[in-house]
């Protein structure tokens, strides 16, 4: 169909006419992977102005303004979006995952962690979450050339479902989440998750989403390597460049041109539905809410 229309002039693909060893070739790999109809290319939030839903009332059909956030993928059509940049602390090789903490207060910091709440109060996130448990992640080490800090491959941060569990029973969804995210408008974000590092080019993200419902898509852990091909090139990341994005968004670390100290700062939203104890690290001044399944042991057995 697509050939056929870049023959014919009175069709809307007759301008590929000439490109078909180019365009063509690229768009049929695309359609004809398995897994394209699962991986959705989203709009780059610059491109979105702050009145679209006046003009365009078939993408403001995504609004949503409840307090709980949608599907990633369903219903969204922005994956990432740049919230400004930040200004690290010293770093003084501070390493923690995950930890719970009020967003909101300062107080529910432990003390050598609250040099990262001015950095926390730039995430834009939504007024209803001041006062919810959010988990934060600071990794501060020397990483040598050629070598990542972080998770290299391409990965999503919810994790995947499988052939024996596809079938979910309602409300599953909620239970495997991740931060889960959903962009409202420019600057507005319900859930999902912020993230930063010191050190430009070693973080790599895209404006797409995957449906991690749709089973074996991605492992256990998120991991989708074998989408790459359906992506492009994505955007790398500057230093001290704060960006948002959902659970569902394809992103990974990179290899550090030079040796040198990388400081790593991650904010997840309210919205998980696992915390891993041992792969986590616990706060005494805030506990796990009770509505997250707390799992022990190996993530990773």
């Amino acid at each position: 169909v697509i050939l056929a229309g870049s023959r014919d002039t009175k069709s809307s693909l007759s301008f590929l006419r000439n490109h078909e060893t180019t365009l063509v070739k690229e768009i049929y790999s695309f359609i004809s992977n398995q897994w394209a109809l699962h991986v959705k290319l989203t709009i780059p939030d610059p491109l979105v102005v702050d009145d679209w839903e006046e003009y365009d009332q078939k993408i403001a059909q995504f609004h949503y303004s409840g307090k709980t956030p949608l599907n990633s993928f369903d219903r969204g059509f922005v994956s990432f979006a740049s919230c400004g940049r930040i200004e690290f602390p010293e770093p003084a090789n501070r390493n923690v995952n995950m930890l719970p903490f009020i967003f909101g207060d300062i107080d529910s910091l432990p003390d050598d962690l609250r040099c990262y709440y001015p950095l926390i109060e730039k995430c834009p996130y939504m007024s209803y979450e001041e006062g919810e448990v959010g988990y934060l992640t600071v990794h501060e080490s020397y990483i040598d050339v050629g070598r990542a800090q972080r998770r290299e491959g391409l990965h999503i941060e919810a994790p995947g479902v499988f052939s024996d569990i596809a079938k979910f029973s309602p409300g599953y969804e909620e239970e495997c989440s991740w931060g889960m995210g959903f962009y409202q408008k420019p600057t507005e974000y319900e859930g999902g998750i912020f993230m930063a590092s010191s050190v430009t080019d070693t973080s790599r993200v895209w404006d797409a989403l995957v449906n991690n419902w749709v089973a074996s898509i991605v492992d256990k852990h998120g991991g989708c390597e074998h989408l790459r091909c359906l992506l492009g090139e994505g955007t790398k990341l500057h230093a001290g460049e704060l960006i948002w994005m959902t659970d569902c968004t394809p992103h990974e670390a990179l290899p550090q041109a030079k040796s040198g100290f990388r400081q790593f700062f991650r904010v997840v939203t309210p919205y998980i539905s696992h915390w891993y104890a041992d792969h986590s690290t616990k706060n005494p001044k805030v506990e796990v809410p009770d509505d997250v399944t707390i799992v022990y042991g190996s993530k990773f057995k």
